[in-house]
């Protein structure tokens, strides 16, 4: 029998991945009905694209997702004249600005596809969609007449095929046909598409990313009918909203903390009644041990889940079906444990890296390169050589020296807290001074 079913559950409560935009994804959405509230004030009734700021693992995706299957959902039940429809993927911001606006009309494109009955059914305008259809999902086009034939009209060219590319598409106009097809379906103030645009601190240098936001301001984001959410961790996100000729642009960013210690239980507690097929089902992990290993993982949720994915695999279905949940807490507790000791057995470090870390973990997690005096180096140089070596092991993030040294551009890991973890409760070895709880 398969794993989880075996356990009484319909399938894993410990995905990793995105809440869906979906009743589900809104059940299981817990702890963030204050930030679910700004976030779809913004959306509706703000003039500029809306930031999100927060670490990584915390959840953004999935509010963002959660928030545009809401403002959807008010429209059908006639809540609000305003209709708002997810584009059908994130999208990752890249260095290369023009390709990355290529990217965002061709993801509008195919929201007007996937979104097509719902726009006919709310009285708006869509394009000739079985035509746009096969022009964007085939590799080739065929000329009629001599001409080459799109859903915004045809061009002249060679009789025969043409190869579909994106320089073909920029060649016919494909964007003044998407800007028109987004201002004829969204007249002003009656709602647009949603589109993420994810993961901003991939470009690790903050000067490049507001580079290529400021590409994409004339493009992309003054394009009607559209409603753009930026996401980002590290301070990237807030550095690019700062600049000029963002203002008035890009919205101040919200700050998403970690899901509160106090909601932790009932976030949990959905999630396995959500998955549960009946009253009889056994949790690898539940809420009391999901609370520990959020605690080790300083609050990052996508970890925290990760590692209950792990530990569930770890032993068979029968030691979860037979034993009583004091048991099964003990052995996840052993099991993180032991995890957090290998880490640290398997690392070498000098004494001014390992100090680092531990200094680190006891100012939050996370620092800027101008903080390198607090952290008793006496040059950004200095501190700069000790997170090398501790990126090389895996326990810390950090970007590129830049311009802006105030940004908190420095990160421990999810493995970098468990070797902390491991440390500071002298797993290993109880005579660090220093290190124990007072």
């Amino acid at each position: 029998m398969d794993f989880w079913p075996s356990l009484g559950f319909k399938g894993n409560p410990y995905v990793v991945k995105p809440l869906p935009g979906s009743e589900d994804g809104r059940e299981l959405l817990v702890g963030r009905d204050v930030e679910l509230r700004s976030l779809l004030r913004r959306i509706r009734e703000s003039d500029m694209h809306v930031v999100l700021e927060g670490p990584n693992g915390v959840g953004k995706t999935s509010l963002v997702s959660v928030a545009t299957w809401v403002a959807s959902e008010d429209f059908k039940r006639g809540r609000s004249r305003q209709l708002y429809l997810p584009l059908p993927e994130p999208l990752q911001v890249k260095e290369d600005a023009e390709e990355f606006v290529s990217s965002c009309y061709f993801g509008i494109a195919r929201a007007f596809l996937e979104h097509e009955k719902t726009l006919k059914n709310a009285g708006r305008s869509v394009p000739r969609t079985k035509d746009l259809n096969l022009w964007l999902n085939s590799p080739v086009l065929r000329a009629r007449g001599g001409g080459i034939n799109s859903p915004f009209g045809g061009f002249t060219g060679s009789a025969g095929i043409a190869a579909n590319t994106s320089q073909g598409y920029t060649q016919a106009g494909f964007r003044a046909a998407v800007k028109r097809w987004l201002g004829d379906a969204f007249p002003e103030g009656s709602g647009g598409f949603v589109g993420l645009i994810d993961n901003l601190e991939l470009i690790d240098v903050s000067s490049e990313a507001q580079r290529v936001m400021e590409e994409i301001r004339d493009p992309v984001l003054q394009l009607p009918g559209t409603r753009w959410v930026i996401c980002g961790a590290r301070g990237i996100a807030r550095s690019v909203a700062a600049t000029p000729r963002m203002n008035g642009v890009l919205s101040d960013p919200i700050d998403i903390s970690p899901v509160p210690d106090s909601y932790i239980p009932q976030l949990i507690e959905a999630r396995l009644r959500h998955y549960s097929v009946g009253d009889s089902s056994s949790a690898p992990v539940s809420a009391r041990a999901f609370e520990h290993i959020y605690e080790v993982s300083h609050q990052n949720l996508r970890d925290s889940l990760s590692y209950s994915q792990d530990f569930s695999f770890v032993l068979e279905p029968e030691f979860f079906l037979e034993n009583e949940a004091e048991e099964i807490e003990s052995a996840t507790r052993k099991w993180l444990a032991e995890l957090a000791m290998k880490y640290e057995r398997d690392i070498r470090l000098q004494p001014r890296m390992w100090r680092l870390l531990d200094d680190l973990a006891r100012i939050g997690g996370a620092c800027s390169p101008s903080d390198h005096q607090d952290l008793g180096f006496s040059d950004r140089t200095h501190m700069r050589k000790n997170v090398v070596d501790l990126e090389r092991f895996g326990l810390v993030t950090s970007s590129r020296e830049e311009a802006d040294q105030r940004r908190r551009s420095i990160e421990m890991t999810s493995k970098g807290w468990l070797v902390y973890y491991s440390r500071s409760q002298g797993l290993i070895n109880p005579t660090i001074p220093g290190l124990l709880p007072e």
